[in-house]
């Protein structure tokens, strides 16, 4: 048999639960997530909007700053790989001498 605590919070929470579940699948609640979601997003964007503009009047860089320069890091960084690669590449293959070449 449960503890006495357990019947008495069984007996609250049922009823509580079933109301709260049909609640949460309806329309309403549904629509209204939807609304503040993207309320949400909305004040996300003028709120970084905003940092970034204070951020860049002070002289100091934004996230979106530090994102797009290590992306331009990134980018270099492939292109030297592919320029050591092909250098690798072309110094393992047999050359003619020099004399020969002219």
């Amino acid at each position: 048999m449960a503890p006495l605590w357990r019947q008495a919070f069984d007996a609250l929470e049922r009823p509580v639960a079933a109301v709260s579940e049909s609640w949460v699948q309806s329309d309403v609640f549904m629509d209204l997530a939807a609304a503040m979601f993207r309320a949400q997003r909305r004040l996300g964007g003028e709120l970084q909007r905003a940092t970034e503009q204070w951020l860049h009047a002070w002289g100091m860089l934004s996230h979106a700053d530090l994102a797009k320069l290590t992306n331009q890091i990134a980018s270099v960084e492939r292109q030297l790989r592919e320029l050591r690669r092909e250098l690798e590449q072309g110094s393992s293959e047999p050359r003619a001498p020099a004399s020969e070449a002219a």
